[in-house]
């Protein structure tokens, strides 16, 4: 009962409380369960309006900042995602709950293999995780969107090429402590349309050069 409470607050209190509002999305955070992917000795802070540390370095968005970007895409059924950073893996699953298909890279084998094992179980899409350098990742597919869950310190356009015409792109640009999220769209021809949506401070992403 005290989770169920808690999942509730997180929901009515941080989600409502910041615009989230696609009734979508808040289905998404009752039914998944964030508790399982967050590492135990943070269990405390599982609903918790805080970004959690993750090993490696790393740190799990808060409810609040993950609701806003999935608002943002506005994920449709049937949809195949990419998905820069996999982290705890709970994003990857609110997506696949959208019905979305998500194929995920992430730089630390022992963040992909733990995040795996947490989503194995959930009913929805397909999802795959690559350990590996997002730079390095090559495709003939291109995506309904892309999502960074890392953060540029200057924007750069490489992931816009696996965009489908009228994709669109999540990332978040600049440096510590002003960083912005930001939508990008994508029409034919490869003219783009960006949109500042709100606030938000990410790890960095591994820059291209330690790819090669």
């Amino acid at each position: 009962m005290e989770i169920e409470t808690a999942r509730r607050n997180m929901v009515e209190q941080q989600l409502r409380g910041s615009s989230v509002l696609d009734p979508r999305v808040l289905t998404a955070f009752r039914a998944v369960h964030r508790e399982d992917f967050v590492p135990p000795e943070h269990a405390r802070q599982a609903f918790a309006d805080t970004a959690i540390p993750l090993p490696c370095g790393q740190h799990m968005m808060s409810p609040r900042n993950q609701g806003l970007l999935l608002q943002s895409l506005e994920l449709q059924p049937g949809e195949h995602v990419l998905e820069v950073g996999t982290g705890s893996g709970f994003l990857t699953a609110c997506m696949r709950h959208l019905g979305a298909q998500v194929d995920s890279l992430e730089i630390h084998p022992e963040l992909a293999e733990t995040a795996e094992k947490a989503w194995s179980a959930l009913e929805g899409p397909e999802a795959s995780v690559h350990a590996m350098n997002a730079w390095s990742f090559r495709t003939h597919i291109r995506y309904d969107a892309v999502v960074i869950a890392a953060s540029m310190p200057d924007y750069d356009p490489h992931f816009e090429q696996w965009l489908k015409p009228f994709g669109r792109l999540f990332v978040v640009v600049g440096r510590p402590p002003v960083m912005e999220a930001r939508l990008i769209r994508q029409y034919p021809h490869g003219t783009t349309a960006p949109k500042s949506l709100f606030e938000l401070e990410l790890d960095p992403i591994v820059p291209p050069a330690a790819a090669a």
